[in-house]
């Protein structure tokens, strides 16, 4: 269902048929914008008009991430997990700057593309072409 290929169709489609509160998968409005941010100038006409169309596809990405936030949860405490919760938290909270080896894992788990040529392989790849 999360295979980003034909542009999430898949996925799409699901979440379709969802009534929010949702929590639906981040990637995918991640790579959208990405893609809308990456595929488009952010002006026309030698930079002298703005490029309302590329805003207005990543205002729809947004209204959609929106539209998943417009109704409140029902969750009821649960005292084991919030316990698990809060003890894995306090970890962090040591004033250290974890930042650094996040950005190292992150990069360890999903490298980064060496030039261009990578990156739009790999977006003509997710988009199904």
């Amino acid at each position: 269902m999360l295979d980003p290929g034909s542009n999430w169709s898949n996925y799409t489609s699901a979440l379709k048929q969802i009534t929010p509160p949702c929590v639906p998968f981040f990637g995918r409005y991640l790579s959208t914008l990405t893609f809308i941010n990456d595929g488009a100038k952010d002006n026309l006409s030698k930079g002298q008009m703005i490029n309302f169309g590329k805003r207005q596809r990543a205002a729809d990405v947004i209204r959609d991430i929106k539209k998943w936030q417009s109704r409140s949860y029902n969750f009821q405490t649960v005292a084991m997990i919030l316990g698990f919760v809060e003890e894995s938290l306090k970890k962090y909270a040591d004033g250290v700057d974890y930042g650094d080896q996040w950005w190292h894992l992150s990069l360890e788990r999903e490298p980064r593309e060496r030039d261009d040529g990578e990156r739009i392989t790999r977006i003509l790849q997710q988009s199904g072409l």
